[in-house]
This record gives C-alpha cells, sequence and structure tokens, in this order.
C-alpha cells in the first residue's frame, strides 16, 4: 500500500476515535506522511486534503474529520 493510503488509513481510525490523545496522534500521522513523502510538501498537503474530502464525502456515520482538516489548515496556513 502506498504511504498516502496507509496515512487515511490511519487517519480514518482516529476519525471514529474518541482517544483523549486524537489530536497528538492525527498530527503525529500527518507530520509523518509529510516528511516521508517523495513529493514536495504542496503536492502531499494537497493530496491529505483531497484524500479527507473524499473519506468526508462518504458521509460514514460517526466519523469526525474535524481535527485532521484544522491541523491541516494550520500547516498550509505556516507555510503560507
Amino acid at each position: 500500500m502506498d504511504r498516502l493510503g496507509m496515512c487515511m488509513d490511519e487517519l480514518r481510525v482516529l476519525a471514529r476515535s474518541n482517544d483523549p490523545d486524537r489530536a497528538v496522534l492525527v498530527e503525529g500521522h500527518i507530520d509523518t506522511y509529510l516528511t516521508t513523502e517523495t513529493v514536495s510538501v504542496w503536492q502531499a498537503l494537497e493530496q491529505l486534503c483531497k484524500g479527507i474530502r473524499d473519506e468526508q464525502a462518504e458521509g460514514r456515520e460517526g466519523e469526525d474529520w474535524s481535527v485532521a482538516k484544522g491541523y491541516l489548515r494550520s500547516v498550509l496556513h505556516g507555510l503560507a
């Protein structure tokens, strides 16, 4: 499986989780993906944003993508 797919799988599990450390775990998975992906950081961010939009479009009950989306926004803001 590719790195994006593995990252999205991990984020999907966390989107369903009520773990009190969820934000830290989400940030860690995103940071790992951004630092290990072979494409540019901008491309990696774009891929993650698209992946999260696609996941949200699925509309699965009990998933909350707000933590991942918020963290991606903060990363994008820091790069701008």
